[in-house]
């Protein structure tokens, strides 16, 4: 009997299990590691959405930006530019007949001077299409029916867009993706001098050295090329979230450049 009484104690003893105490710490720090793990993910997630957020901005800027400089570069174009180079009779030159000039030469921009938010100029679209090489009217369309020739490009701060002009204005960017809050542009240009060819040239007055002639125009004045550029930059923020900023800025030369006669004072 005495024997058999301390191996019950024993056996009791082995098989307790775990104490509340011991119990509550391991609960503490169970929920410590799911608290850490769950702010790690938490953290991956938004970085993730940032970044997917970072790159449809991009791209959509980018698609943006790309439409702008291809069209403001088409600014001027003529079927008849051939005329601005001054060919042989009988052909008019723009130059000397300023009813032959190019009628899609206009550019003007609205806003403060170096950062205007509204570009407008005009281009013809007379031989798209199957028309022939030099079929152009010659004449700015505005009518109803055709608009196409008179362009343009504003930001729009009330919607937060980019707008663009073909007949009337429309949304060029996606306002559930991106919010612009600046577009602004600059107009420049400058009058390049263009000097003489291989053939003869007329002299200027005073003479001058056979190194600095100039080619002249039909009226005897000095001839120039109006070289134009626009450049743009497009500031804008995600919709879903304002910390996701992105800007992008392009500068575009005009392929039509203007001819022109300077006279001396």
């Amino acid at each position: 009997m005495s024997t058999a009484q301390p191996h019950r104690k024993s056996a009791r003893h082995a098989a307790r299990g775990l104490s509340i105490v011991e119990l509550m710490i391991g609960v503490t720090i169970s929920l410590f590691i799911l608290a850490g793990a769950t702010m790690v993910l938490t953290s991956q997630m938004g970085d993730n959405r940032r970044l997917l957020l970072e790159a449809q901005m991009q791209q959509d800027l980018r698609t943006a930006a790309d439409m702008i400089s291809r069209d403001i570069r088409r600014a001027g174009y003529w079927g008849q530019a051939y005329r601005g180079v001054c060919p042989p009779p009988p052909t008019v030159c723009a130059v000397a007949d300023p009813l032959n000039a190019n009628p899609y030469n206009g550019l003007t921009t609205v806003g403060v001077a170096g950062s205007a938010t509204q570009l407008n100029y005009a281009r013809s679209t007379d031989e798209e299409g199957a028309f022939q090489i030099g079929t152009d009217d010659g004449v700015l369309d505005g009518g109803a029916g055709r608009p196409r020739e008179q362009v343009g490009f504003r930001w729009n701060a009330e919607n937060g867009t980019i707008d663009f002009q073909v007949g009337n204005w429309q949304t060029l960017t996606d306002a559930s993706v991106l919010r612009v809050t600046q577009f602004t542009m600059n107009y420049a240009y400058d009058d390049i001098a263009i000097p003489c060819g291989t053939g003869p040239c007329l002299a200027p007055f005073p003479p001058q050295p056979a190194a600095n002639l100039q080619a002249l125009g039909p009226t005897g004045c000095r001839l120039f090329l109006r070289s134009r550029n626009v450049g743009f930059t497009i500031v804008a923020q995600a919709v879903h979230d304002s910390a996701v900023k992105r800007s992008l800025s392009d500068n575009v030369r005009l392929r039509n450049a203007i001819p022109l006669e300077k006279c001396a004072p």
